[in-house]
């Protein structure tokens, strides 16, 4: 059933069919549906030539008339917008009615718009995943719904015209269940779930982050301060009497104009995530260490990402030495950059978001480089690169470093790859396939940080490797902490049993040294024996800038020798090892 002048480019309606829509609409630059066609009763409930006359955003609900305008905004900026979740009216006691709508300039016609509806029961929330008290949605699907809010993006590029994702970190809701009890605290959840769900972009983008931690999605028009008081209000109402702590809220603005849909998801979820995981991040912390537009967030990924493009990075070594032999086993490459003491924030900021493969990919080139260099190729040097658990759990990750991999074959022995627990491994079926696929072309591989979490003997079941370095909590005060002998000899015992080999950190006393040794701990690392250097550039004799703290070449291989007249290079008479 169609309405309108028939006449009308028919092609273009044919071709708009671009998203097996329902219902195909043109709409004028007032925003009057001009012409229709297609399934209109069923998801208006009204007929296709009912339509004509009437404004676009007439077939929505009111809360979702504000999203109608910028959706037609960006149709006007030559935008396509893509599967925007929107709700009509259900009528007769009915709920509201999920669709989804795409649209995109008219070809023809100035200031016109076609839009296409289709149903969209997939992309509504079922009730399964809200809380059954506060009927608020759960931080998976309110993340998601971020996502979707975000891709909608803002007028122009205006952050100030972004819709706005409020945090609100809500103590009281324990001071209530503390004063009267588990049932009206139910209560006072209820009530303000219904209070934020009343601000929110059409009235249900609101949800639980957390424990005590809601998120909200509102327009600009909706200030943080009148959510504040709001709840401020409903907090009074329950405990009358008590002093009360005044709410937390921290905003960002759901601004993706200028970057990439990849770079915007980042750094929402980036954001997001360290505001539910809050035993350590408060919205204190987050004020003041996360900026408030999700466009500055990406502009410190994209720093990272220029300076790894750049290569604006340095590499340095730390021995991890045999105990039983003193001779140095290999070198864990480390990274470093410009202006930083440590490296650790910026390495965990690009997990977190997303780009730890490409921080991994460029050590990893750079190391391979290095080694292959006069000064990094000495068949007695060894090293080791760190792998994300993330790099290897992104599949485009993986099989680029198996592709680089297979071209390291003069490398054989001499690469050793670590791989952190930092970031939980996603899958780890896929992960140790790719591990397995090292290993067989002649790369060993170590489990990094072994002990540090609860995983830590699940990964060990899971993954199999050639050696797990013993996390330093475990070795530090090891002489004067009887408590973590047990937990050591248990762990030695498995890697025994299991014919993996061991790497203890933090390893500075030759106290510890010889407890290791009664454990049977083959390897060790730490600042007892260097701590993480360069070699001094030695153009005659690459390999001599080896030679250096407490490490001296003996018949061709580097070993530990504190307190000692370094030897002479034996490359530098005899022309071997060295």
């Amino acid at each position: 059933m169609a309405a309108g002048d028939l006449s009308r480019s028919h092609e273009i309606y044919v071709a708009f069919a671009f998203a097996a829509a329902d219902l195909l609409l043109e709409v004028d630059e007032a925003g009057i549906i001009v012409f229709a066609v297609g399934a209109a009763m069923a998801l208006t409930g009204r007929p296709a030539r009912g339509l004509t006359g009437q404004a676009l955003g007439g077939l929505f609900i009111a809360q979702d008339g504000e999203r109608v305008e910028r959706a037609l905004a960006r149709i006007d900026d030559g935008e396509r917008v893509r599967h925007l979740l929107l709700h009509a009216p259900g009528g007769h006691n009915r709920g509201a009615r999920p669709v989804a709508l795409a649209g995109y300039r008219h070809p023809d016609q100035p200031g016109a718009r076609l839009v296409a509806l289709t149903h969209a029961a997939t992309l509504d929330m079922p009730d399964e995943s809200r809380n059954p008290v506060s009927h608020l949605l759960g931080r998976d699907e309110f993340s998601l719904l971020a996502r979707r809010m975000m891709d909608e993006g803002s007028i122009g590029g205006d952050a100030e015209n972004s819709y706005q994702l409020t945090m609100i970190e809500l103590p009281q809701v324990e001071q209530v269940r503390a004063a009267a009890g588990p049932l009206r605290a139910d209560e006072f959840v209820a009530e303000l779930g219904g209070r934020l769900k009343s601000v929110s972009l059409g009235g249900d983008a609101a949800g639980e982050l957390g424990e005590n931690r809601f998120g909200i999605i509102h327009s600009p028009q909706v200030s943080t301060g009148a959510i504040e008081d709001a709840v401020n209000d409903l907090v009074h109402v329950f405990l009358p009497d008590d002093k009360i702590e005044p709410v937390k809220s921290m905003s960002l603005a759901l601004d993706a104009a200028g970057i990439s849909s990849e770079e915007a998801t980042n750094a929402l979820l980036y954001s997001l995530n360290r505001f539910a995981h809050g035993e350590a991040v408060s919205l204190d912390s987050m004020a003041r260490n996360v900026r408030s537009s999700l466009s500055d967030t990406v502009g410190q990924i994209r720093q990272i990402k220029e300076t790894i493009d750049c290569g604006r990075f340095d590499l340095v070594f730390q021995p991890i030495v045999d105990l039983w032999t003193d001779v140095v086993h290999h070198f864990e490459c480390l990274v470093r950059f410009p202006g930083q003491a440590s490296p650790f924030e910026t390495v965990t900021f690009a997990e977190n978001v997303g780009i730890v493969g490409a921080l991994d990919m460029a050590i990893l080139a750079r190391a391979i480089n290095f080694m292959r260099t006069p000064q990094g190729g000495h068949a007695a040097l060894r090293f080791a690169v760190n792998l994300s658990g993330r790099s290897l759990s992104h599949a485009p990750t993986a099989r680029r470093l198996l592709d680089v991999v297979a071209g390291c074959a003069d490398l054989k022995g001499r690469l050793l790859f670590e791989l952190t627990e930092s970031a939980e491994v996603d899958d780890l079926p896929s992960v140790n396939g790719v591990l397995q696929t090292l290993r067989r072309q002649g790369f060993p591989v170590c489990l990094d940080d072994f002990g540090a979490g609860s995983a830590a003997f699940h990964y060990l079941r899971a993954l199999q490797v050639d050696h797990v370095k013993i996390d330093g909590s475990y070795i530090k005060g090891i002489a004067g902490d009887s408590a973590a002998m047990p937990f050591l000899r248990a762990i030695a015992a498995l890697c025994s049993e299991l014919k993996v080999g061991t790497i203890a950190e933090y390893v500075e006393t030759s106290q510890t040294v010889a407890l290791l040794r009664l454990l049977k701990i083959r390897f060790g690392q730490g600042y007892m024996f260097s701590k993480p250097m360069q070699p001094a550039a030695d153009h005659d004799h690459p390999t001599r800038g080896w030679a250096t703290n407490n490490l001296v070449w003996h018949n061709g291989l580097l070993v530990y020798r504190p307190q000692q007249i370094k030897e002479r290079d034996p490359r530098a008479g005899r022309g071997k090892a060295s």
